[in-house]
């Protein structure tokens, strides 16, 4: 707790992350940037204001902000914790506070963002759709940021096939924007998580969406863009992922279409276009290319997971045949599918066919 109310102070300063980072570095712990000189803290190009609030950072109402975190059900987890996001901390400019809410852990390695525009056509709205939907069968967690359009369609696409979903807030939780999707954000509480950076009071400023698209991106290990004019959010977010390392995919649209033609503008750039889910999961995880000339190998399985493979044919298995035939239920089912494919035993075919490819030795 002493520890945590360091890392609530310096949220509430507002100060870059980047240069936390710096200073951390350099004096080691959080505690010590609240004992630096002014004159130290300005060689680090932090600003009048910032250091004033640094510097009186015992009028911040810590308590008070967890109190409030533990009444509405929400941790606050910060850069040191072990629940702080490994993906996340990878990117430049990490936040060191996160406000978390929900039951989904978000060390997940297999996170996927999907975002587009808040005016999207039918076609952008089914596009979401299928890809949200397909990807988070097979247990991906979908990562977007609760704005209207396809964030919020791939969100319910998501939780209509039971699957995992974090959404990323430009804003405090006691000002959730926008606000028709405040029963959205319940339903992702009770199968996913609701995730900000800022202190809990924080409206949904202009400025604060940027940075929140940068969390987008930092959570997952690939972004797919939807649907985007050329003045689209979603490219702030695709142009994070490409600063962070991340796999950037877009979906094409008519060539006469403005809201595709952030995404046509990103394919020209290099993003690698998409037109079934098999693109994403081959390009992120390579190791799902497999030495077909292999027949018995010997890979660790479960007993879960040999009863699926079982059950799986070389010529192709549909998921509900799958499902009919074995009494671990389809939310597991679909997890032990994608650890499968994980290990190079199976694949996936369009149609939501699994195939086979390499028998296991006893």
């Amino acid at each position: 707790m002493e520890k945590k109310k360091y890392w609530i102070c310096l949220n509430f300063t507002g100060i870059n992350p980047v240069k936390v980072k710096k200073l951390l570095e350099v004096f080691g712990n959080v505690e010590e940037i609240f004992k630096l000189p002014e004159g130290e803290l300005k060689k680090y190009r932090i600003g009048e204001r910032t250091i004033e609030k640094i510097k009186k950072w015992e009028k911040i109402p810590w308590e008070r902000e967890i109190e409030t975190a533990e009444s509405m059900g929400i941790k606050i987890i910060t850069f040191e914790d072990e629940e702080y996001p490994p993906l996340l901390k990878e990117i430049p400019d990490p936040p060191f506070v996160l406000y978390v809410k929900g039951n989904l852990n978000l060390n997940c390695e297999y996170n996927i963002a999907i975002v587009g525009t808040r005016n999207p056509s039918i076609y952008g709205l089914k596009m979401a759709e299928k890809f949200s939907s397909e990807l988070a069968s097979i247990g991906f967690t979908i990562v977007s940021g609760l704005a209207r359009g396809i964030d919020t369609q791939a969100h319910r696409a998501a939780l209509k096939v039971d699957g995992k979903t974090i959404g990323v807030l430009g804003s405090g939780f006691l000002h959730p924007y926008p606000k028709e999707n405040e029963k959205l954000m319940e339903e992702i509480f009770e199968n996913g998580a609701v995730v900000s950076e800022f202190p809990l009071n924080t409206l949904p400023l202009r400025e604060n969406f940027p940075r929140r698209n940068r969390i987008i991106s930092g959570l997952s290990k690939g972004v797919i863009v939807v649907e985007a004019g050329q003045k689209s959010g979603a490219l702030i977010t695709a142009n994070y992922a490409i600063e962070q390392n991340r796999e950037v995919f877009a979906i094409p649209g008519q060539i006469n279409s403005l809201t595709s033609s952030g995404t046509h503008k990103l394919l020209k750039e290099g993003a690698k276009l998409v037109e079934d889910i098999s693109d994403i999961i081959e390009e992120i995880y390579p190791q799902i290319e497999f030495k077909k000339e292999q027949k018995k190998v010997k890979i660790e399985v479960n007993q879960e997971e040999r009863e699926i493979l079982e059950i799986i044919k070389k010529d192709g298995t549909h998921i509900d045949e799958i499902f009919s035939n074995t009494d671990i239920p389809p939310s597991r089912v679909n997890q032990i599918l994608l650890n499968l494919q994980f290990k190079g035993l199976i694949k996936l075919l369009p149609g939501k066919i699994y195939q086979k490819l390499l028998e296991i030795s006893n």
